[in-house]
């Protein structure tokens, strides 16, 4: 059984022994070849995630004839790569600020052939310094602003990356910290929740997360790819 498949079957087991539904998968594929996309994509996966402009512009050429492949990008957004990403991508789950969803709206109502597109809004739970999102406390007040000032965006929910200690070895029963985030999307926008990566699987489906995005678990091990 490959990687993926070995994957798809743990998180269908823990979802049925949690009594959750199984999330949407998105695979992470920053660093990894075209190769592996390649075979991620014959084996039923459409949707990967990529972190770097740069390299998903390169990618995403490369893999083009594709029909069914999505991109979404779960890096830090700036501001000057935000009209070449709505390009690229089927969607964008870190917007973290009005001022970058104004722009990616402006740019949504430029291109009228789009009728909306599909956002998270990128949450910092740990308030961790190196890393971009919106503190839990402001997360109500940027959803008004958002849902007031940008009609073409549709806002999915939240998007969530805990601190590295938050993992499925760590704790037997949820965190408060997933409950509260768990609670906070139920009411931004369609309610839904971008959490849970390689270490926290069990922990993501607890809390009810309906998009994991995972990288790590979906390869065989390389030298350059430990």
């Amino acid at each position: 059984m490959s990687p993926y498949r070995r994957l798809l079957a743990k998180v269908n087991d823990l979802c049925a022994v949690e009594q959750r539904a199984v999330p949407r998968l998105i695979a992470v594929t920053k660093g990894r070849s075209v190769a592996d996309i390649r075979q991620l994509y014959r084996e039923g996966q459409r949707e990967f995630g990529e972190n770097y402009l740069g390299e998903l512009s390169i990618k995403a050429r490369q893999v083009s004839d594709l029909e069914e492949l999505r991109w979404i990008f779960i890096g830090t957004l700036q501001s000057n790569k935000i009209k070449r990403l709505a390009t690229i991508c089927a969607e964008i789950q870190t917007i973290a600020s009005l001022k970058h969803a104004r722009q990616l709206e402006r740019y949504i109502v430029d291109r009228s052939e789009v009728a909306s597109f599909p956002i998270y809004l990128a949450v910092n739970i740990g308030d961790e310094q190196q890393k971009s999102g919106v503190a839990m406390s402001e997360v109500p007040e940027i959803v008004n602003q958002i849902e007031e000032n940008c009609p073409h965006l549709q806002l999915e929910g939240l998007m969530a990356i805990p601190p590295q200690e938050y993992n499925d070895d760590n704790y037997s029963e949820l965190p408060p910290l997933y409950k509260r985030l768990a609670q906070l999307a139920q009411n931004c926008g369609a309610g839904k929740l971008s959490l849970g990566m390689s270490a926290d699987l069990r922990l993501a489906i607890i809390a009810g997360s309906s998009c994991l995005r995972v990288g790590r678990c979906l390869f065989t091990p390389t030298a350059n790819n430990p």
